[in-house]
């Protein structure tokens, strides 16, 4: 006959062949309040003899003799809380919920695997898989006398949604002890979490970042033109967050974008406001490598945009001048369309109201003809320098 849902009597017989793992953990019942004493009690796992392809649950006293309680293992909740922290939950008419303390975490993720195992194949009834550590053993010896053990493979514990909330806690009272500046609690729910191996992504909040947003006046540069245009953007955005903006608006993949912010050539994982991005105005520079070239027959679902694009994407009249360049050594042709500089001598795009190279405004008697270049970015008179060699080097930041 099976043995009652609210716990039977239970004979403990350390001899027993049915026994797969017996294990010492300190009790206390969670409803008995913070005080309650814990006691030290024995919990084994054994195949059921009276339902062949089931297990039972036994919960026993340290001593020889002791007697203690019994259960179907189907009828009992079981919960790992943490490394050394379990919880047991007997059906309705037991003791109420047991917290379990394990002096040893290896034994209790090996005990804690066990108990699983049997309940999900028990369900099947076959017997659980054992391995070299779970095999039907004898109790342990007395915790009074600890004998030496082998290393112990690590045991993963599969995940379960106490898991997973557990964590999400441990998380949020890190966050909060940080915070408030209590290390002795932060110290305390970050070892935890180390325990579990947990997959962390630690971040500023936006409160710690410079309000926003804010204009930020780009300077688009590639092999053969420049352009000026102004994004908006917030300071706590990352840099990788920046690149999606600008292929989401223009079609520029990031693959081939390299961003330069007060000098420094940025990492996708920095905020913006890591690099000097705080109030509207702030210059940053955009260079666009060379896009590769699609493998013969290939289609593409989204064109990306190269070379030649940006005087469609991009409008002069935007953006802050560029800095001067050494002028050229040879003089341009007459042909050559634009307008010439009456201060530096520098040939102008005809659709440019001001000097690129030192901002002087384009004479009003120059007439602007209606050719096709008037539709075009400005275009260097010393030839396509191209600084691909050098920013791919960066490659590994996109």
């Amino acid at each position: 006959m099976a043995p009652p849902a609210g716990g039977a009597a239970a004979s403990s017989d350390p001899g027993s062949p049915a026994v797969l793992l017996a294990v010492h953990a300190a009790v206390r019942p969670l409803g008995a309040g913070p005080d309650a004493e814990a006691q030290l009690r024995r919990l084994q796992l054994s195949a059921d003899p009276e339902r062949p392809g089931r297990f039972r649950l036994e919960l026993l006293g340290a001593g020889h003799g002791a007697v203690g309680l019994e259960w179907p293992l189907e009828s009992v909740y079981y919960n790992v809380r943490g490394p050394s922290q379990h919880e047991l939950q007997p059906p309705p008419g037991g003791p109420g919920t047991l917290g379990l303390h394990f002096t040893d975490p290896q034994e209790a993720q090996r005990w804690a695997a066990l108990v699983r195992s049997a309940t999900m194949e028990g369900q099947n009834g076959l017997p659980p898989a054992l391995g070299p550590d779970t095999c039907p053993v004898s109790p342990p010896s007395p915790l009074e006398v600890p004998t030496p053990k082998a290393p112990q493979p690590k045991v993963h514990l599969p995940w379960s949604p106490g898991d997973l909330l557990e964590k999400e806690e441990l998380a949020g009272r890190l966050a909060q002890a940080i915070e408030s500046g209590d290390e002795k609690r932060a110290a305390e729910a970050a070892a935890t979490l180390a325990q579990h191996h947990a997959a962390l992504r630690i971040q500023l909040q936006e409160a710690c970042f410079p309000p926003g947003p804010v204009r930020l006046q780009v300077t688009v540069e590639d092999a053969a033109s420049s352009a000026h245009v102004s994004l908006q953007v917030h300071p706590h955005c990352t840099v990788r967050a920046l690149q999606e903006q600008v292929f989401s608006e223009f079609g520029f993949p990031p693959a081939v974008q390299r961003w330069v912010i007060g000098r420094c050539l940025c990492a996708p994982e920095c905020s913006l406001a890591s690099y000097g991005v705080r109030r509207d105005g702030d210059p940053a520079f955009l260079y666009l490598l060379s896009a590769p070239r699609e493998a013969p027959g290939r289609n593409p679902q989204r064109p990306h945009k190269t070379e030649g694009d940006l005087g469609r994407l991009f409008p002069q009249s935007l953006g802050l001048p560029r800095a001067p360049q050494p002028a050229s050594s040879s003089l341009p042709t007459p042909l050559q369309p634009g307008w010439s500089c009456p201060s530096c001598t520098f040939i102008n795009a005809p659709s440019r109201p001001g000097c690129e190279m030192c901002s002087t405004q384009r004479p009003w008697a120059w007439d602007t003809l209606p050719t096709a270049s008037t539709q075009q970015v400005t275009r260097r008179e010393d030839g396509p320098r191209s600084l691909d060699p050098l920013l791919n080097l960066s490659g590994n930041l996109s």
